[in-house]
This record gives structure tokens, C-alpha cells and sequence, in this order.
């Protein structure tokens, strides 16, 4: 793994779905991939997280992971909200979701996606995600700082 100026990445998991959160954690645990792995439950509280509201820390992901469908703000809101502001825009936003409706992959891409991925449908393959995701965004592709 390439770490980010010496560091491990950090990822946020914008994901309102309590099992495929504890899939997530643990196929991307067990590849040790992540510094630490923040989870928002709807895109508001993931502006809430990388803007500091409420008097905590701005978080700072080297990457996202969004789901689609969530509650209070979709991922296709959320998305275009991140692209829009110039602190954020720079962090890859990798749609994860169970579409595989052409429709959201265009709308994904047209608002600024940086990848589109149809969630698996066991653990095993989920594993098999990570270890892939592993090689491209940490080995292979360059994160900004």
C-alpha cells in the first residue's frame, strides 16, 4: 500500500444500511486498507462530518464510498453538494450502491463520480471487492494529500 504522506487513508462510508455497513467494515478490515473508516447514516450527516458542524473536528477522508439511496439527502445530492465546494471536490467519491440501473451510473459520472460500483451480494465476494479496490485507489492510483 502507498500511504498518503506517510499515512494509512482515511475513508468515509456514507451508507444507511446497518448491514451492509458491518460488510463493508469487515471486508475492508480485513485487508487493513484504511487509517480508519468514519460511517454516516444520510448524506446530512456527512456534510455535518467534513464541514465540523456541531463543534467537531472537519473530517477529512482521503476517499468516500456513497450509497445512492439514503434518507434526507440521496447520494446524487450529496455528490454534486461535494463537488460544488472547493475544500471537498478533491476527494474521490466512489459510488457504492445496489443500482445497477444505467440511469444512476450517468447521473453518478455526470455529477462528479470518480467510480461506480454495484455492491456484492455475499461476504466473500465483498472481499474479493476490497482486495480489488485495495490494488487500484491505494496501490495503483495516486490520492491527493
Amino acid at each position: 500500500m502507498t500511504p498518503i504522506n506517510g499515512e494509512k487513508p482515511s475513508l468515509l462510508l456514507v451508507e444507511d444500511n446497518e448491514d451492509d455497513v458491518l460488510i463493508a467494515r469487515r471486508a475492508f478490515g480485513e485487508f487493513r486498507i484504511f487509517s480508519e473508516v468514519n460511517v454516516a447514516r444520510d448524506g446530512q450527516e456527512a456534510l455535518d462530518m467534513l464541514s465540523g458542524a456541531g463543534g467537531r473536528r472537519p473530517l477529512k477522508p482521503s476517499l468516500i464510498l456513497l450509497d445512492i439511496t439514503l434518507p434526507l439527502m440521496d447520494g446524487i445530492a450529496l455528490l454534486k453538494r461535494l463537488k460544488a465546494d472547493p475544500g471537498l471536490r478533491a476527494i474521490p467519491v466512489i459510488m457504492l450502491t445496489t443500482s445497477s440501473r444505467q440511469e444512476d451510473v450517468q447521473r453518478s459520472y455526470a455529477a462528479g463520480a470518480a467510480s461506480y460500483i454495484t455492491k456484492p451480494p455475499s461476504l466473500e465476494e465483498y472481499a474479493e471487492l476490497a482486495r480489488k479496490f485495495e490494488m487500484y485507489w491505494i496501490t495503483v492510483s495516486r490520492l491527493p494529500a
